[in-house]
């Protein structure tokens, strides 16, 4: 995982990983996510690409779209909690 900071300088990431760290069960597709925390969809969908790479959020391909969800890595999720609080 890349440095938190860097990663976060993304308004469209940062505004992801607030989400889902207020709704770490949500499960959503990127037009949905864009619905719940604003911004274009091409935006939230390269910030959702960028975060799959990283390992903070997860993909599930269906038949018919992609849904995405938090990670279930504990150790992930505490270093983005320490900093949101930091912030």
């Amino acid at each position: 995982m890349k440095n938190i900071k860097r990663l976060l300088k993304n308004d469209a990431a940062k505004k992801i990983l607030f989400f889902f760290n207020e709704n770490p069960n949500c499960i959503d597709t990127a037009k949905g996510i864009s619905l719940w925390i604003g911004g274009g969809a091409n935006d939230i969908q390269k910030a959702l690409n960028q975060l799959v790479k990283e390992g903070i959020v997860t993909s599930h391909q269906t038949a018919s779209t992609i849904a995405y969800a938090y990670t279930n890595n504990k150790q992930i999720v505490k270093k983005i909690e320490k900093y949101i609080k930091n912030t």
